[in-house]
């Protein structure tokens, strides 16, 4: 992973301001060191690694993978950086049922969900009927595409019994 630029605390402002327009909660940011990879990852490390970074420029793995930054001030998160908005999230929300949510992380698209404040063509934060965050899809008419990565998919059970 090759670091293309630290965040200053006015970008890091523009990310808290991009999550609160498209995900209608304010999650403080300030509290890490976030970094841009050279294709637009954004990655947030604890504040104590920020010299260790600064040091390597070059480095695998410091910090947790938050989203893609996208040309359209929206942010593709990721399973983790859904956790992290999703707790406090009220707008572009799916609510799946159970087998829906089985569905859903088995890499399937779903059809059958009520969505919260989402707009179509949007990225969603897609949760279960108990309030756990399952990942995040794009909300497209009639279904959600999923955008679980394959690496991170749950198996079947048929598939795990060969």
């Amino acid at each position: 992973m090759q670091i293309k630029k630290v965040l200053s605390k006015k970008e890091i402002e523009s990310i808290e301001d991009i999550l609160e327009k498209n995900y209608g909660c304010k999650v403080d940011l300030k509290n890490f060191f976030i970094f841009i990879t050279s294709d637009n990852k954004l990655w947030l490390a604890n504040k104590e690694a920020e010299n260790i970074i600064k040091e390597l420029r070059r480095c695998y793995r410091i910090g947790i993978y938050f989203g893609k930054l996208k040309r359209n001030n929206k942010i593709k998160l990721s399973i983790e950086g859904a956790l992290i908005v999703g707790k406090k999230a009220n707008k572009n929300i799916a609510i799946v049922d159970e087998k829906e949510a089985v569905k859903f992380m088995e890499g399937y698209d779903v059809s059958n969900f009520k969505a919260i404040n989402a707009e179509l063509h949007n990225f969603i934060i897609v949760k279960n009927g108990r309030g756990d965050v399952l990942g995040t899809g794009i909300l497209r008419e009639g279904y959600i595409e999923n955008l679980i990565p394959k690496a991170r998919r749950l198996k079947k059970a048929e598939e795990l019994m060969e």
